[in-house]
């Protein structure tokens, strides 16, 4: 697929994976950023994990962390989001390498076509919400289709999605770089029909990202809310084929005392909560 007018294709030729990737959270909250002594640990940012080869840059979710994210000065970034709530999209405004970079970002969701991701960028960014129309302002952004990747990075990298329960919907993804792969299954609201779908999509993965939003107990006041509890991302790993699992996507009043107490309690050695700015080699 041709790049726009000036500047080459991405794909293969251009492009060498490595065989090390690297995932940071930039932003492991769920619903509203935080800050305040109680939460600096684990961090205040709203979702944003990055993965890293040493061709290529993939961002899922653009909430506050987002702005703590070092944009690839080479070879392709590729922006996906879960989808458009506002704690997984508000930071995409402050990221001040994006701002100043004239570099080409692939922007793309599976939830719906790229011209449609578009749109409800264009429309939080801007008006009564926004000062600046932002979209309509950043030209680097190039939106294209979740189907279109497997063509543009064939032999660079491999994305599949699958559809999440959650309010407006949601999408899991699986990257893969270097025989390298991680998945992403938040905002998920899980239940045992999902199971065997679930297990299927993330088997083999070595790294799964996990909504640990809830405790089991909290679940019954908060049924429909698309966010599935701590307990059921251990029982989950325990029954899958995959290497670990980060649990995020905290709940906004749960202290780093709080995660800590819980992470004494976890019986997996391979499940860990993740802390803002934590880096791992995949």
């Amino acid at each position: 697929m041709a790049g726009p007018v000036g500047r080459p294709a991405f794909g293969p030729p251009l492009y060498r994976n490595g065989q090390v990737m690297r995932a940071t959270f930039h932003g492991v909250r769920g619903s509203v950023p935080v800050s305040s002594p109680e939460y600096a640990q684990y961090g205040g940012h709203t979702t944003c994990l990055e993965f890293r080869s040493d061709g290529v840059q993939v961002i899922v979710d653009a909430g506050s962390g987002f702005q703590n994210v070092k944009i690839a000065e080479e070879g392709p970034v590729i922006l996906m989001f879960s989808h458009f709530h506002h704690d997984h999209i508000q930071g995409l405004a402050f990221n001040g390498d994006l701002l100043r970079l004239n570099r080409e970002v692939f922007v793309t969701s599976a939830l719906c076509t790229g011209e449609t991701v578009r749109g409800y960028l264009q429309t939080y960014f801007h008006g009564a919400y926004f000062p600046i129309d932002l979209i309509g302002l950043m030209g680097q952004m190039r939106f294209v289709d979740f189907s279109e990747l497997a063509s543009i990075f064939a032999g660079v990298m491999e994305v599949d999605s699958m559809p999440l329960a959650h309010p407006g919907g949601s999408a899991a993804y699986s990257i893969a770089m270097g025989g390298v792969r991680a998945c992403t299954l938040f905002d998920n609201e899980y239940a045992a029909t999902q199971e065997a779908q679930l297990a299927d999509f993330v088997d083999g993965s070595d790294l799964v990202s996990w909504d640990g939003m809830f405790l089991e107990e909290e679940l019954p006041m908060r049924r429909g809310w698309g966010h599935s509890s701590i307990e059921e991302g251990v029982d989950f790993f325990t029954r899958t084929g995959t290497r670990q699992m980060a649990l995020m996507h905290h709940a906004p009043s749960r202290t780093d005392q709080q995660l800590d107490t819980l992470q004494g309690g976890l019986k997996q050695d391979q499940v860990f909560f993740a802390h803002q700015n934590q880096t791992i080699e995949l």
